[in-house]
């Protein structure tokens, strides 16, 4: 491994560790905002927090991020996000350059990890176990019910990392999180987060695209149109890689 590739991931551990460490007193202050000033107020400096620390993590490691289509963000807060995932760096590149606070539809694996699991709570994550059907539902409704309280998600209808330039099957049924909540849909194409980590397995300086596309209304579709939704999201994603 070249000498600064290895320093770059040397100090991302030690970087990693420092936020790790930090977190708990960063939210806590969240706390008293959110009893005495509102959900608006506490998740407005989450979001604040959140995107501080992804955009100072990407420009320390030497990751530049190319934003288009910010013009396409709905004022409205009745969303559902909806991208490709390519890699690990696709979470903290939403969280940092999409200028709304979201919660992420996620593996349960990662509400056991320390310290990330405080975020993902602070964030309005909901955990989902891939494997019980049951299970799945159940976090299907708890998105729904975040969308309806002006609280935006996001989903990976891929179920998992691409780690590549090209992306997975589009699973149909991540879509009744949308479709449950007559949300606004908006598309999202990542394009190079896979080159930080996944290509190489290291940390690398890369370039990422986000492009975000015009909002879908889908309290306006058909039910015809509500069954296809998947396959023309999918297609208009692809479109921005």
């Amino acid at each position: 491994m070249p000498f600064k590739l290895k320093l770059i991931n040397i100090v991302f551990v030690f970087y990693v560790f420092l936020i790790a460490i930090l977190s708990p007193f960063l939210l806590l202050s969240a706390l008293p905002v959110r009893l005495f000033r509102g959900r608006k107020h506490s998740d407005h400096y989450i979001h604040f927090l959140s995107g501080l620390l992804s955009r100072h993590l990407f420009f320390i490691f030497g990751i530049k991020v190319d934003v288009c289509g910010l013009e396409n963000l709905p004022k409205s807060n009745n969303i559902c996000f909806i991208s490709n995932h390519q890699g690990l760096a696709d979470i903290p590149l939403i969280a940092g350059y999409i200028p709304k606070t979201v919660g992420f539809i996620a593996k349960k694996e990662l509400g056991r990890i320390p310290f990330l699991n405080i975020w993902m709570s602070a964030l309005g994550c909901v955990l989902i176990d891939r494997k019980n059907l049951r299970n799945s539902l159940h976090t299907i409704e708890k998105g729904i019910l975040q969308i309806g309280k002006g609280h935006p998600m996001v989903i990976f209808p891929e179920g998992t990392r691409s780690r590549s330039g090209q992306p997975g099957h589009f699973k149909p049924g991540s879509f009744k999180l949308v479709t449950g909540s007559n949300a606004l849909a908006v598309p999202v194409s990542i394009s190079g987060s896979y080159k930080v980590l996944e290509e190489t397995g290291i940390i690398t300086p890369s370039k990422i695209k986000l492009t975000i596309h015009p909002a879908i209304d889908v309290s306006s579709l058909s039910e015809t149109e509500k069954t296809s939704l998947h396959q023309k999201v999918e297609e208009i994603i692809i479109s921005g890689l």
